[in-house]
């Protein structure tokens, strides 16, 4: 089995989050997750209608509250989780992911998932906060939610960290069943040990096969060092995915601006073990160098006409329902137990909404009933 999630709706209107959440449960989804933004990745410099068609009606940078977001999704379902895909600690100090998350526990019934990572330039920067030893802060803001959540009625919680301390502090909201379960996205190889030391499940972002079970294999030797079963760790996987019932479809569809924009997100590697650059820069990285907000439209056509087609297939999960099932079933073999789909098939054709989510769902059915 094969547990699929997909990203719940960001934007207005509110309605939109308790309809596909019921939706989705009564589909038979395992999870749905919500992205914790203030700038999207779309540079509004090429949020036209000329360009983006009816979708320039919507702003690429509205972003419900994650967790207020979750708090409805659960309102009107019972068995789906529900997680932040992910959040990070710098915007939010460690004793208050504690507590929202620990609140979510009893919101959701238990279903609450605390997805959490390094963090992303473009949504600290812009708003006067530092950008600086993420993977560092993050470790210790593992540390001090574990802290806070063992904490037994009348403790007096110490904690001395680089980034974080707390004296004299104290937790006492109790749990409704047990803690929510914590997933760390990130691949690098500090992020995989940090994940074997303190997380319960990984939800890094789109990587192939290869380096998936790359990544599975410190997080094995990690476990491994410090005495942990490496079984009790969650392998997720979070893709961009491009699908209809017509592969000829998907090649046209990844032709699309916003398609293109989205193999932007692809770090300067990917480009290099292609043949080519990154037109964005020789060593771009997004997450620790992407601002979308600050580029204008000429810098930005000019970066997508320089896209190559190599890449946009790289970047993503693509392919008709046999093709992705293929692609799916590899992962699995490799190790992962829940994948995440953030739909951009839409993005680059929006008549194809209903028809790319008709698809996903009859991947839910192949691998629920395989």
């Amino acid at each position: 089995m094969l547990g699929i999630g997909v990203v719940g709706p960001t934007f207005p209107p509110i309605e939109g989050i308790a309809r596909v959440a019921r939706s989705i449960e009564e589909k038979g989804y395992d999870s749905m997750w919500f992205p914790d933004h203030l700038m999207g990745w779309f540079p509004q410099a090429i949020w036209s209608s000329e360009i983006v068609g009816p979708l320039a009606l919507t702003s690429p940078h509205a972003f419900f509250e994650t967790t207020l977001s979750i708090a409805v999704a659960s309102s009107s379902t019972s068995r789906i989780r529900i997680g932040s895909a992910v959040t990070e600690a710098i915007r939010h100090h460690p004793a208050m992911l504690a507590q929202s998350y620990a609140t979510l526990e009893h919101v959701t019934n238990s279903r609450v998932i605390l997805g959490v990572g390094a963090g992303e330039l473009e949504n600290v920067k812009p708003y006067g906060l530092k950008y600086e030893k993420v993977a560092g802060r993050l470790e210790e803001a593992l540390q001090m939610i574990r802290r806070l959540w063992n904490a037994e009625r009348d403790d007096l919680i110490n904690y001395d960290g680089k980034h974080f301390k707390l004296k004299d502090a104290v937790f006492e909201l109790p749990p409704l069943k047990r803690r929510p379960p914590i997933w760390v996205g990130g691949a690098g190889e500090r992020m995989c040990k940090i994940t074997a030391r303190y997380a319960d499940g990984w939800l890094p972002v789109t990587m192939n096969v290869h380096d998936y079970k790359k990544r599975l294999d410190i997080m094995k030797e990690e476990c491994s060092k410090i005495g942990r079963k490496f079984e009790e760790i969650e392998k997720a996987l979070y893709l961009h995915l491009v699908i209809d019932q017509s592969r000829e479809e998907c090649l046209r569809i990844m032709e699309a601006p916003l398609i293109k924009a989205g193999a932007l997100l692809a770090p300067a590697s990917i480009y290099e073990n292609l043949g080519y650059k990154h037109p964005l820069g020789e060593d771009f990285y997004p997450l620790t160098d992407y601002i979308p907000a600050k580029y204008v439209k000429e810098e930005v056509t000019k970066a997508l006409e320089n896209v190559p087609k190599e890449v946009v297939q790289e970047s993503f999960l693509w392919g008709n329902v046999e093709d992705v099932i293929e692609k799916l079933d590899r992962y699995r073999k490799a190790g992962a137990q829940t994948v995440v789909f953030w739909n951009f098939t839409f993005l680059g054709d929006v008549a194809k909404v209903k028809s790319s989510y008709s698809c996903i769902d009859q991947l839910v059915d192949y691998f629920r009933e395989d």
